[in-house]
């Protein structure tokens, strides 16, 4: 199972990929800004521009633009709060490979140089995240959504197909819902099971400090519960902070975050829910099955 990082790494693989077909495959570069010529411009950016791309490099370039948004946008939430150097770091990279893929004037005289480049600074990207802490150890981190919960309550008979230990995670807005459902449900069945599921969670405190993690089953799981609730202004910039599965979303990258060299997982049945987190590109699975009665 790919860790936080490793995940990035593959995103950022597919992006290099398609920088160099768009690049040396589609693009060609000529001086645009020559001495002699009728005049001379003084550019800050580079005396260098792109010939138009035929439709296919169009298309290239689209799709690269898209990729490297997103990719983007989790780099920029996951460094929130580094230090100003690799803030400002991250935006020059950035400012690298945006006006490379948007292919405006540069000082580079070939594609290949610009290829050269913009891979540089997608690598100089990664590296950035590889100097965060990672206190988990690399232990997975499993994230279950209120349907996940309501659906196999039985958190101690939770297993998943890798091997080791891992960590269940309760997140702020899975816990204010739950308090929701037990309260103003109507429906007996689910309510019932919000309700035993409170309880239950609220029992794990004889174990020890909830917020600092407990054990579940002893050397397979344990499980906490985040005491933080996401920052939506800093989250990425489609999340609506009024959407619960948005914020759900939110939350999953905060724990992310602080664990770039773990594996954090989704858990989620909610087709919906799915679908954000693929756009997102975070990981997620089903919850266990529960036992036959």
């Amino acid at each position: 199972m790919d860790t936080v990082a490793e995940s990035l790494a593959r995103s950022a693989e597919l992006i290099r990929g398609l920088l160099e077909d768009l690049l040396l495959r589609h693009s060609s570069i000529y001086m645009w800004n020559e001495p002699g010529g009728g005049f001379v411009l003084i550019s800050a950016h580079g005396d260098y521009g792109y010939r138009e791309l035929d439709t296919a490099g169009r298309q290239i370039q689209s799709k690269l633009l898209e990729e490297y948004r997103r990719f983007h946008s989790l780099l920029t939430v996951f460094l929130a709060g580094q230090p100003k150097d690799s803030l400002k770091a991250l935006a020059g990279a950035d400012e690298v490979l945006s006006r490379t893929i948007e292919q405006q004037p540069t000082w580079c005289k070939t594609t290949q140089e610009a290829y050269t480049k913009a891979k540089g600074a997608l690598e100089g990207q990664l590296q950035l995240i590889r100097r965060l802490y990672d206190a988990s150890a690399g232990e997975p981190t499993y994230l279950p959504d209120t349907n996940a919960l309501i659906y196999n309550p039985s958190l101690q008979d939770w297993a998943f197909s890798q091997e080791g230990s891992f960590t269940i995670a309760l997140l702020p807005p899975v816990l204010a819902e739950l308090d929701v459902l037990k309260t103003r449900l109507r429906t007996d069945d689910v309510r019932d099971k919000a309700e035993s599921l409170i309880r239950q969670i609220k029992e794990y405190r004889r174990r020890g400090s909830l917020t600092e993690g407990v054990p579940l089953r002893k050397g397979v799981s344990s499980i906490l519960a985040i005491a933080t609730e996401p920052k939506m202004d800093a989250s990425l910039p489609w999340l609506e902070p009024t959407n619960a599965d948005d914020r759900f979303l939110a939350s999953a990258i905060e724990v992310m975050r602080t664990r770039p060299r773990s594996p954090v997982v989704l858990v989620t049945r909610d087709i919906n829910l799915q679908n954000k987190a693929e756009f997102a590109r975070l990981p997620y699975v089903e919850p266990p099955e529960p036992a036959a009665a």
